[in-house]
């Protein structure tokens, strides 16, 4: 499953794998994770990896909906591994977009980096 929940250091992390995916695929993990984050009673660490991921913008445009939906309401701190290239363009777009909310975004090298910071 490439979503799942985690714990790492006694705190709860949601892990998503999007690595190798194609647009379609990432547009379903997307759904299926933002369901976890809905239905989690607390406010949520989220490390996802897209390494060698087909971003799009029809995944940018999901995103946004889901930035509005459910990001800045649920999520404390968002953590992402794996961007590069055309892939740090959305990644920039996605951080302003997020600039007047109270979630922290990130992103990391590696995902071990990344778990580090998320727990801290």
């Amino acid at each position: 499953m490439p979503a799942k929940w985690i714990d790492h250091k006694g705190k709860r992390v949601l892990y998503v794998d999007f690595r190798k995916l194609t647009s379609s695929e990432i547009l379903k993990l997307m759904k299926e994770s933002d369901d976890m984050v809905v239905a989690s009673p607390t406010k949520v660490l989220y490390l996802g990896n897209i390494e060698d991921a087909v971003v799009s913008r029809e995944v940018m445009g999901q995103l946004k909906q889901y930035a509005d939906k459910s990001v800045r309401k649920r999520f404390e701190k968002l953590a992402v591994v794996g961007v590069t290239g055309v892939k740090k363009v959305f990644f920039d777009a996605f951080v302003a977009m997020m600039d007047k909310s109270t979630v922290q975004v990130k992103s990391f090298r590696t995902e071990e980096e990344a778990l580090k910071w998320l727990v801290e």
